[in-house]
């Protein structure tokens, strides 16, 4: 099934990327299930999102995510 999506979290204030995900739904804009590092940004700036790529199953969701993350290395991701 293609409904899986990579999205970007940015900070409100000064529109920092922070974090990159893979989901499908409402993911992107969920609080739930974040890790630490993510919620204490969200809490200090507030957090917007952006969905980068769409349609897409999800091990090549989950391909771009890593790449994603590998090239622009947001600080809320662990990984």
């Amino acid at each position: 099934m293609s409904d899986f999506y990579v999205y970007a979290h940015y900070t409100i204030d000064t529109d920092e990327l922070f974090y990159i995900g893979k989901g499908k739904g409402r993911r992107h804009l969920q609080k739930a299930g974040r890790n630490i590092v993510w919620k204490n940004i969200v809490n200090k700036h507030g957090f917007k999102s952006e969905i980068l790529l769409k349609n897409i199953d999800e091990s090549d969701a989950f391909i771009q995510e890593i790449l994603a993350i590998r090239e622009f290395d947001p600080r809320a991701n662990l990984t």
